[in-house]
């Protein structure tokens, strides 16, 4: 990381050997007032460059800095997440209760998402 002015900052990220084929490197980036999420396809050397919102921010950011959390995706595991964040929360969009799916209720498949969710996310 380079303070590039009092307000300003780079951080050079450096991505090499994926854990495996088609990995897409995430990197979550945050602090009390930054919040930022980066996806790379590519491996190499990555230039980021942030602007620091507030003199609030700036105290923050002198305390403790930023803090990076990077994860592993693919496509087929992106593409699971989507539908199955669609199935929690598409359904019910009609003003008709007896349209199936659409209608004006929670639909079986709807129910059974957010309940899976919240036993394998929530540990609930």
């Amino acid at each position: 990381m380079q303070v590039t002015s009092p307000t300003t900052f780079d951080l050079q990220v450096i991505l090499a050997n994926p854990k495996h084929f088609g990995c897409m490197e995430t990197i979550f980036i945050a602090n009390t007032e930054i919040h930022h999420i980066e996806t790379f396809i590519k491996s190499g050397t990555h230039l980021l460059q942030f602007t620091i919102p507030d003199s609030y921010a700036e105290e923050d950011f002198d305390f403790g800095g930023v803090k990076a959390f990077i994860f592993c995706e693919d496509l087929i595991k992106t593409a699971e997440s989507v539908l199955r964040t669609l199935e929690a929360f598409v359904g019910g969009l009609s003003l008709h209760p007896l349209l199936p799916i659409i209608g004006s209720h929670v639909p079986v498949y709807m129910e059974k998402e957010n309940i899976a969710f919240l036993a394998e996310a929530m540990e609930y």
